[in-house]
């Protein structure tokens, strides 16, 4: 009887492949050929105590791990499964709340049990992540509920939180009596998988469901459309529920009640003193306004007047050099004059329109992001992104909109070069074909979460390593765009990768730590020195960083700490705790924790404080100067580069229409977010991407309603 391997082997050979590579499973197997030409079955594994009798060398041997196995332990293994298996579980009938651990520390679980039975499971989520975290406390007990075990898959997006629900639910079975180890190894019936086929005719159909595809789903509801949202994983959010809330828009008129900090003039300053050859043409026009403005301000400077300077023209040129950047090949790059143009003209009546929907921005503050260069941010008074999505969720579900989650696009339908629709599979196998009346409009983000595609696209970094962390969501893998090329899209600027340069070391997230503004960011290297201008772009800073180790500390006082975002006092206990955070009562204390020199880190610190005090950086002239380093307790923040955005993606045009490879648009397809390409070129401002989801996306919305 032949072996399936040989089976798998002859099918592959019919197919087209030249060679079936067998790569390290000739050093498990050397007798292989043989073994295939007979159709016999070739072991996949060794066993850990075969290495002599293979010949295999020690270095090699050690890098073959995954392919070595302890035979004898997984029998035994085995044998304790099915011992568990046979176990009547029995509970002592009631109540009991125990804890899981999930992203903010200690997650409550109440469990009701009876003799032999789970009869409910409560979470208590309230201090757990927002948005990321939901459908694990929803799913997660319901599934435990329905097969009676804790023999539980995780939910992909939501891993820890997931376990949390599982860890706590276990917990809670031991302090009744019962057997969790017995109840984790309890066999779950299998899933069903379906044939089904739906088919229906829709207006629009929005992939995505960001803070993209929302705006655009909710848009073009608000236009009486009948909107169908896909989304691949089971909850909605993608990287908008990640994001600390920051949307850039110009809005002098309330900026000028808010005081400038020291620094700003002299940053401003430097703009203006740009020379107009570094100015692409079609730029030169607005550039001439700006410096008309800016002279203004000084002016006003000059007569004692002291407040937040803005405008629409300060913005665009920001984004504008904040994205002029040159590839590893010198190859250059800047923002299409007449997206961003689009994006930071029409920005305000984003804002506008998010208030409109309910989202309350807080108004007692102007907040900046890292890397934006500017105060312009306008940030919900409810920490994070998640505001954003819930609001607009709401209204979509009010205005009889429909969100299919699980629901994996694939191929968008095309008839006379028009899109005309779209097919998705659900994770249980149900395939959708949706045939749109007016268009798709894909908004699935970019592919930050996709190492492999970072790193054949990648042609600004030196490197992408294997293992660099990424701030995404799991979701953004790049699918999006594939589908639009396959449609004949063209796109722009992919090997333009932007790296957050304050990730967590560890988890590559970005709401860890003291994340502070940027005018009372304090970097030092492992000398203890600071080595960089802390309100630089965010290319520039990562760049410094790996120049100096790769990880860096941001040092804070308690009186920075106070200016930490979406964060909170327990959240910071329980990170200092956890090591996140390192505290001392001294900074010669801090110096020693973080393996610095004291006397270095100390003198580091004293010439700051001067800084702050003179209003003035003479050793790397930081943007703004905030507040000093001197209230013990002292902080720091260990910090890593990880992906965070990727600049380019599909090209579009400013009424978000997708383009093909001559510069046409392809009926019937937009785009919108991180999926696109061409605002943001080789560098993106922070706070520049939720304003450009909110206007591209509304913008879209109109576009396929029309």
């Amino acid at each position: 009887m032949e072996s399936p391997q040989r089976s798998d082997a002859d099918n592959a050979i019919e197919q087209g492949y030249d060679l079936v590579s067998i790569g390290k499973g000739f050093l498990v197997e050397p007798t292989w050929a043989t073994k295939a030409i007979n159709g016999e079955l070739c072991a996949e594994f060794a066993d850990i105590a075969q290495q002599e009798e293979l010949m295999i060398p020690t270095p090699l041997w050690e890098i073959m791990d995954y392919m070595i196995v302890d035979s004898a332990a997984e029998a035994l293994k085995h044998q304790r499964i099915k011992e568990l298996q046979n176990i009547d579980i029995k509970f002592e009938p009631g109540e009991y709340t125990a804890y899981g651990y999930g992203h903010n520390g200690k997650l409550p679980v109440t469990v009701t049990l009876s003799e032999d039975k789970i009869l409910e499971v409560l979470v208590d989520s309230s201090k757990e992540s927002d948005g990321i975290a939901n459908p694990a406390f929803e799913r997660i007990p319901q599934q435990i509920l329905d097969g009676q075990t804790l023999n539980i898959d995780v939910i992909s997006g939501a891993t820890v939180s997931s376990q949390a629900v599982i860890d706590g639910v276990s917990n809670a079975v031991d302090l009744a009596g019962g057997n969790s180890e017995a109840l984790r190894c309890k066999a779950r019936d299998a899933v069903e998988w379906s044939t089904e086929t739906i088919e229906e005719t829709v207006d629009v159909v929005v992939v995505g469901g960001g803070g993209a595809g929302l705006s655009a789903a909710l848009t073009a509801l608000d236009s009486g459309k009948s909107v169908v949202v896909l989304e691949k994983f089971p909850a909605i959010g993608g990287n908008t529920v990640r994001t600390g809330g920051w949307v850039n828009a110009a809005e002098p008129k309330w900026q000028k009640d808010f005081p400038a900090i020291a620094g700003e003039a002299d940053y401003l300053k430097g703009i203006a003193d740009t020379p107009e050859s570094d100015i692409a043409q079609e730029y030169l026009s607005d550039f001439r306004a700006l410096k008309d403005q800016l002279a203004n301000y000084f002016l006003d400077i000059e007569s004692g007047k002291n407040y937040l300077f803005d405008s629409m023209e300060l913005h665009l040129i920001q984004t504008y050099l904040g994205g002029k950047r040159t590839n590893l090949d010198g190859a250059s790059i800047h923002g299409q004059y007449d997206l961003v143009h689009t994006l930071t003209s029409r920005a305000m009546e984003s804002i506008d329109w998010l208030t409109e929907k309910g989202i309350d921005f807080n108004r007692d503050m102007v907040d900046i992001a890292v890397g934006a260069l500017w105060r312009r941010a306008h940030k919900p008074t409810r920490p994070k992104g998640v505001e954003f999505v819930e609001k607009l969720q709401k209204h979509i579900i009010a205005q009889g909109g429909r969100i299919i989650t699980d629901t994996r696009a694939e191929d968008l339908i095309v008839e006379d070069s028009k899109v005309v629709g779209i097919k998705a599979t659900h994770s249980n196998g149900t395939k959708y074909k949706l045939n749109t009346n007016n268009g798709v409009v894909l908004a699935s983000g970019g592919f930050g979460a996709n190492t492999k595609m970072l790193q054949k696209y990648n042609n600004y970094w030196n490197e992408i390593a294997d293992d660099i962390k990424t701030t995404n969501s799991p979701a953004l893998i790049g699918d999006g765009i594939e589908i639009g090329e396959k449609a004949g899209a063209d796109v722009v600027g992919m090997e333009y990768i932007q790296l957050m340069p304050i990730g967590d070391p560890k988890s590559g997230a970005l709401l860890t730590g003291l994340i502070v503004p940027p005018e009372n960011f304090v970097f030092v290297n492992k000398q203890g020195k600071r080595f960089v201008d802390e309100c630089e772009s965010r290319d520039v800073l990562s760049n410094s960083f790996f120049d100096n180790g790769g990880v860096i500390y941001m040092i804070a006082d308690e009186e920075i700490r106070k200016t930490a975002a979406n964060t909170t006092y327990e959240t910071i206990e329980r990170e200092i705790e956890e090591g996140i955070i390192i505290k001392a009562d001294s900074i010669e204390e801090l110096a020693e924790k973080i393996d610095v020199s004291p006397a270095e880190l100390s003198e580091t610190i004293r010439r700051y404080n001067s800084y702050v005090d003179e209003g003035r950086d003479p050793e790397f002239h930081k943007g703004a100067l905030g507040l000093k380093v001197e209230k013990a307790p002292f902080y720091a923040t260990p910090r890593k580069p990880s992906v965070h955005h990727t600049m380019g993606g599909l090209k579009i045009d400013t009424k978000a229409c997708v383009l093909d490879k001559n510069g046409l648009p392809i009926p019937g397809l937009y785009a919108a977010g991180e999926i696109t390409g061409g605002i943001h070129a080789g560098n993106r401002l922070g706070g520049n991407a939720l304003i450009d989801i909110f206007t591209y996306g509304r913008i879209a919305g109109d576009s396929v309603s029309e």
